[in-house]
């Protein structure tokens, strides 16, 4: 079984507003088409946002294994990753049913022999027998669903003769909490500073692994 790699946000990395964008954003910025590259998709619940942990793999063509870091504030909503041209590319395998599956989050796959994004989701996604010619084989395969990659429609501007919100009085006291903030949607921020704007958590800010083996 191949060894993970870590899998962590950039240094500076995009936000987007839905698990969709930000898996299509990570395939298509893929440098490679010869190995499987993959990571996770993350979403913070707070700001409502996601993003995708940068691609790795093995350089064995055929396996895909990434530990996925996931900051505080974070959770994994889902995973990404490439298939090569080859055989069945175009679907989702045994391990990535599996995989799936057992982390209980969808599956996003670019597939470079028609150079399309599928989707698998472990809990409506149809699967079947995957044949080989062997009537003993118990494998399984997944078509799961073509990603639509058109980018979300921004939401409509308020109109002119909108009721303004009344504004919050400014809080004085030095004692007063503060209310951490992370990238809105299209954003970039380094770690430094997302670190910075939780310093009242950075004594709790550790990450833990996922690990997403195929």
């Amino acid at each position: 079984m191949a060894k993970p790699v870590p899998s962590r946000l950039a240094d500076s990395y995009q936000t987007y507003p839905t698990a969709r964008e930000a898996s299509a954003a990570a395939l298509r910025g893929i440098d490679t088409k010869k190995f499987e590259r993959g990571g996770g998709v993350l979403y913070n619940k707070e700001q409502n946002i996601y993003a995708a942990t940068e691609p790795v793999g093995q350089n064995d063509g055929s396996h895909f294994a990434a530990a996925v870091s996931i900051p505080k504030g974070w959770s994994l909503d889902s995973t990404y990753h490439s298939h090569p041209s080859g055989k069945r590319s175009t679907q989702f395998s045994e391990d990535d049913i599996s995989t799936a599956q057992q982390l209980k989050v969808p599956s996003y796959v670019l597939a470079y022999d028609d150079n399309k994004i599928r989707m698998f989701d472990p809990a409506s996604s149809k699967v079947s027998k995957d044949d080989f010619g062997d009537k003993m084989s118990t494998a399984r395969v997944s078509n799961g669903s073509i990603v639509d990659e058109t980018p979300s429609t921004p939401p409509p501007p308020v109109a002119m003769d909108a009721k303004p919100v009344p504004a919050q009085a400014p809080v004085t006291s030095a004692a007063a909490p503060t209310t951490p903030t992370v990238p809105v949607s299209g954003s970039r921020i380094t770690m430094k500073d997302f670190v910075a704007r939780h310093r009242a958590q950075t004594t709790q800010y550790r990450h833990k692994i996922v690990n997403v083996i195929k």
